[in-house]
């Protein structure tokens, strides 16, 4: 959120197009690619979340919503829809990093 006298991350009209296109998803998605948890390690995109961190990787996320709504033809989710939008402005953390070495995959 932005103080008083300073520019939004994100504009008023950019913000509508994405809630319109992707709803609840898509809010949530501005939400996280607004408080910077994109991040780019060498490996994968990865969305810090509220309970956890989800791995991003072109059209697969590792969230639950995504597993289950994928086969309803649900083909984005907020995390998915975050990588896109912290891409597209500019707001994301590149970590010099293996994912793999710094959260090890179960």
């Amino acid at each position: 959120m932005s103080k008083i006298g300073e520019e939004p991350l994100f504009a008023d009209a950019f913000k509508q197009q994405i809630e319109r296109e992707y709803g609840n998803r898509g809010r949530k998605g501005l939400e996280i690619a607004e408080e910077g948890r994109v991040k780019h390690y060498k490996d994968f995109y990865v969305v810090v979340g509220e309970a956890d961190e989800y791995i991003v990787e072109d059209a697969v996320c590792t969230c639950k919503d995504f597993l289950f709504n994928a086969s309803r033809n649900i083909t984005k989710c907020s995390h998915m829809i975050a990588v896109e939008i912290a891409k597209q402005k500019g707001r994301v953390d590149f970590v010099n990093a293996w994912y793999q070495d710094v959260r090890p995959l179960p």
